[in-house]
């Protein structure tokens, strides 16, 4: 009995981070210019808090500034970090990224797509 809860839990482990591999590179997010703004965006698509952190203190750009004037993809911060499911970004951002529903394609997990960041200038 020992024996079979250790094979289904590790079963159930190596299935769990094989699902979560994928669906994190199912997307790859490509800068479009070198401008400021897009720097910020790449940062947040980043989904990295300190690396967001880091980029907005090189640029000497706040929250406030990065929250109310830019903007991703013609998109608020708040509707882009919520589209692409950035959640760590935007807590960092003081957003509510989570309150967005969106509804993801399964069959297209396996697809490597390439999405072009800009932000505004």
């Amino acid at each position: 009995m020992n024996t079979l809860t250790t094979t289904l839990c590790t079963t159930l482990l190596l299935g769990t981070a094989a699902l979560t591999s994928t669906n994190t590179e199912a997307a790859q997010f490509v800068a479009a210019d070198n401008s400021p703004g897009t720097q910020i965006c790449m940062a947040v698509a980043s989904n990295k808090p300190i690396k967001l952190s880091m980029t907005m203190r090189e640029l000497r750009v706040n929250k406030k500034v990065a929250t109310d004037k830019l903007s991703c993809n013609n998109m608020s911060m708040e509707n882009f970090a919520g589209t692409y499911g950035f959640n760590r970004t935007a807590k960092l951002l003081n957003l509510k990224a989570e309150t967005n529903t969106s509804i993801q394609d399964l069959a297209k997990l396996d697809q490597q797509t390439i999405m072009v960041v800009a932000g505004s200038k």
